[in-house]
């Protein structure tokens, strides 16, 4: 195992000049820190560095970092083996939204997992690692992942399934994966998106309770005071995504509306760090999903007559 990783790992820095980092056996984090060199997760492509890294940790797998740093990002579908989630028929939903994603450089997890590796759009693009759809995610600046020949404690290994170059992400996509900042005006807009949606919900269509809980947290949120908006966004996105994965909403639309209702109240957290807030109660959600009827949900439908 500490041969292949190490040759792996060498020859990932000497063939396409890879940041790369010892990574620990079953979590995504790095075995060194800044401090080794000053940069995330003690990176490096020095060849001595890395051929000292991985015998000093020898069951350490090949991290590398996502992002301009490297000149790539990475969409991963999931699997239920991984994480609980098929995140097929939410690639297939995106890409008749946004059109369907060039031929790639691709890595299988052992659960699996489809690693589609695109070049990063430039520099002056910032590609924000967040959930894109319920069992998708894009690891982009900031963010990272296992590379091919890697090799898990059970002796499992990342594998390259193809070596195709990486192609270049639609113009579609590169919109929807980039970081926005809004503005004054798009705050305006967001909050009168919030209102309009509220209203909507509120007529015919889909599940009576779960668009009466979509009403009742985007509105909370919406209205959150400065002091409370971290607490509301968790809460709302919990309770939202728990819908999401009992099959009664849409994670793309209550992601949208999520974010909508943070610009209205003011936030000042960034897309990526609200993002980031909503993945995480999507993944805690996955224990506990809602598919009928609560006394809570119940109670929500009261109100919202």
């Amino acid at each position: 195992m500490c041969k292949v990783q190490r040759e792996s790992a060498a020859a990932f820095a000497a063939d396409y000049g890879w940041q790369i980092f010892p990574a620990h056996p079953t979590v995504k984090k790095s075995y060194k820190s800044k401090e080794h060199n000053g940069r995330n997760w003690g990176m490096t492509g020095d060849a001595a560095e890395i051929e000292a890294d991985f015998t000093r940790w020898p069951d350490a797998r090949i991290g590398i970092p996502t992002g301009a740093v490297n000149g790539f990002i990475v969409i991963e579908t999931d699997t239920i083996e991984g994480h609980g989630v098929d995140g097929s028929p939410g690639l297939q939903g995106l890409e008749a939204r946004y059109g369907a994603l060039p031929e790639t450089r691709c890595v299988m997890s052992p659960s699996g997992s489809v690693h589609r590796y695109f070049l990063h759009p430039g520099k002056h693009i910032k590609i924000v690692s967040r959930a894109i759809a319920p069992g998708v995610d894009v690891k982009g600046d900031g963010g990272m992942v296992i590379g091919a020949g890697s090799v898990n404690p059970d002796g499992r290994a990342y594998r390259l399934v193809n070596a195709n170059p990486m192609a270049a992400l639609p113009d579609a996509w590169i919109d929807l994966l980039k970081e926005k900042k809004p503005t004054i005006r798009e705050r305006a807009t967001a909050a009168v998106n919030a209102h309009r949606v509220m209203r909507m919900v509120g007529n015919g269509g889909g599940n009576a309770y779960a668009r009466a809980a979509l009403r009742s947290e985007i509105e909370a949120l919406s209205n959150a005071a400065p002091h409370t908006r971290n607490t509301a966004l968790n809460k709302a996105a919990f309770s939202l995504c728990q819908l999401v994965h009992g099959g009664l909403l849409d994670f793309a639309e209550v992601e949208r509306q999520l974010l909508d209702a943070c610009v209205a109240n003011g936030a000042r957290d960034t897309a990526r760090q609200i993002t980031s807030t909503i993945k995480s109660a999507f993944n805690a959600a996955a224990s506990k999903p809602r598919r009928g009827f609560s006394n809570e949900l119940v109670r929500l439908s009261d109100k919202s007559h």
